[in-house]
């Protein structure tokens, strides 16, 4: 059985961000009392949920993950000083942004090669949460890297 989804990672230009992602990305930040400059370093992955390779399950219509309700969606990681950003978009599920200081981020273990966890979001009854970040080619390990990095060297300035 193959991945669930095909996934592209690229460096992202927060100055060329669609309107409703950017808007997301600063509304965000700035209910934080975040900055956002255009030079933060970013990635955006393009996650494609292929139909099922079932013929039943391609009969039906349904796709690789069908508890996704999006057949693509995008994220866009962006790396601020001291905290990760993730902003989340797709037709069915809306955007959605959320970050954490990276002195309080992890990164989740196992992590696989298409992707990894960071933990720490709020979560519920005073759990930390994570989130997993899919990532592909052709710059997804730059991006784990970059995250990983960003969040050792907040724990030990």
């Amino acid at each position: 059985m193959g991945p669930a989804y095909q996934r592209t990672t690229v460096r992202a230009d927060l100055s060329a961000l669609p309107a409703d992602l950017a808007a997301a990305l600063r509304d965000h930040a700035e209910s934080r009392q975040l900055t956002i400059t255009d030079d933060l370093p970013a990635w955006s992955t393009r996650s494609i949920n292929p139909p099922a390779a079932s013929t039943i399950g391609r009969l039906l219509g349904r796709r690789a993950n069908p508890v996704d309700p999006d057949s693509e969606n995008q994220t866009l990681v962006v790396l601020h000083p001291t905290h990760l950003l993730i902003v989340n978009s797709g037709a069915k599920r809306g955007i959605s942004a959320l970050s954490v200081p990276l002195g309080i981020a992890s990164i989740g273990t196992p992590e696989s090669p298409d992707g990894f966890a960071v933990t720490g979001f709020a979560g519920e009854s005073g759990r930390p949460g994570s989130y997993y970040l899919g990532v592909g080619e052709p710059q997804g390990e730059e991006c784990r890297e970059a995250v990983c990095a960003a969040i050792v060297a907040a724990k030990n300035p």
